[in-house]
């Protein structure tokens, strides 16, 4: 019966988005590192972002925008929707539950089903829930979480509702443009405590995280990707410890490494790997949407990578590139709103996009300097 509720839902919300907000704009974005191209028939595309928060004025907001009928998120990403929907595959870090009601922020995450809905419409394949606030409410509040995606087909990773669910799923195994990819998610920790049986979430382990990639290199994975929670929150500097776990993967066949959780940018670097190839490691993304407005914590990056090779191969890097994303936060009719502006693009293309004042224009390009500082790692 609930996953009738929860489709009914997800559809009837959907149906309102798709009639009150249809659309979206295209911009050109990306810069760094861009290689020759290759054929797309030997090359797949990936976009990364970071975390996904729920704090309560944002979901305010999406009240707001929906009318009073519905929490309508799909405002946030109109912005970026066009380049998330480009990708192969599109991954989040998905910081929140979905609980239930009431709804909450910080510190107990519990976000509106429709923010899962409208993640899915911009074009997202797969969601990361391996995290710190996973268990925010308990063990029950992850399987909801576990069954909405379901319900939705949501393809997640991460957690798990038993070990039958995380024998049969994990590592994720996802076939597109001929390649067989796998992807690994796990968290430093969790909040409220350790999971109770027979849910299971992803720890940062290194004996299980071997035993897992061994397990992805027996299923014929042409490439292996780890998205970690993981890090110091606000610095903008990985730790040493996440020197070391980056390490350990690249050295034990991972070949891409993505990581959330510090809510600010750090920088993307390459190490070596257990062969030739080095490893790209992005240590962490930053925000992709939150109500975090301290300096730093007010955006994060989208990371494109190309990855080629052929079907029978280890998939090579043949090219990354970042494009910064600032949360505009601003009031309307006396409520929050939220809207995701690609840097890039708002710089060469300004009318775009709404009239911004001042101040937040200055707050955007303060955030655009800082983040070409971190990611040319001064």
């Amino acid at each position: 019966m609930k996953t009738i509720i929860f489709s009914f839902v997800a559809v009837a919300c959907t149906v309102f988005f798709t009639l009150c907000h249809a659309g979206g704009v295209s911009y050109s974005a990306g810069h760094d590192s861009v290689h020759d191209s290759i054929p797309a028939s030997d090359s797949i595309r990936l976009i990364f972002v970071g975390d996904v928060m729920g704090h309560s004025p944002q979901t305010k907001g999406a009240w707001h925008d929906g009318g009073d009928s519905c929490y309508n998120f799909i405002p946030n990403f109109q912005w970026v929707k066009d380049y998330i929907s480009s990708a192969d595959i599109a991954i989040a870090n998905f910081e929140v539950t979905l609980a239930g009601e009431p709804y909450s922020g910080y510190p107990t995450f519990s976000s509106p089903i429709s923010l899962a809905v409208v993640l899915q419409d911009v074009g997202f394949d797969i969601l990361a829930t391996a995290n710190n606030h996973i268990l925010d409410h308990g063990a029950k509040g992850m399987e909801r979480t576990i069954d909405v995606l379901d319900s939705l087909g949501i393809t997640h990773t991460g957690t798990f509702k038993d070990s039958t669910q995380w024998g049969k799923n994990y590592p994720l195994m996802i076939e597109k443009n001929g390649f067989r990819l796998a992807f690994l998610n796990y968290t430093y920790g969790t909040n409220m405590g350790k999971e109770q049986s027979p849910v299971i979430v992803n720890y940062m382990d290194t004996i299980r995280m071997a035993a897992d990639l061994e397990k992805a290199r027996e299923l014929n994975a042409n490439c292996i990707i780890t998205i970690l929670h993981w890090g110091t929150e606000y610095q903008n500097k990985e730790s040493d410890i996440q020197r070391q776990i980056a390490d350990f993967l690249a050295q034990h066949g991972c070949n891409l490494i993505v990581g959330a959780h510090p809510h600010v940018v750090q920088p993307v670097k390459k190490i070596a790997g257990n062969s030739s190839d080095s490893v790209l490691v992005a240590y962490s993304l930053g925000n992709f949407v939150s109500n975090q407005r301290w300096r730093h914590s007010d955006g994060g990056i989208m990371l494109e990578v190309t990855l080629s090779g052929s079907s029978d191969s280890i998939l090579k890097l043949n090219s990354w590139r970042y494009e910064p994303v600032w949360v505009h936060r601003y009031s309307e009719k006396g409520v929050l709103v939220y809207r995701l502006i690609p840097v890039t693009d708002y710089l060469i293309n300004p009318e775009r996009y709404p009239v911004m004042s001042a101040g937040d224009e200055k707050l955007l390009r303060q955030f655009d300097e800082d983040t070409r500082k971190i990611m040319n790692d001064e």
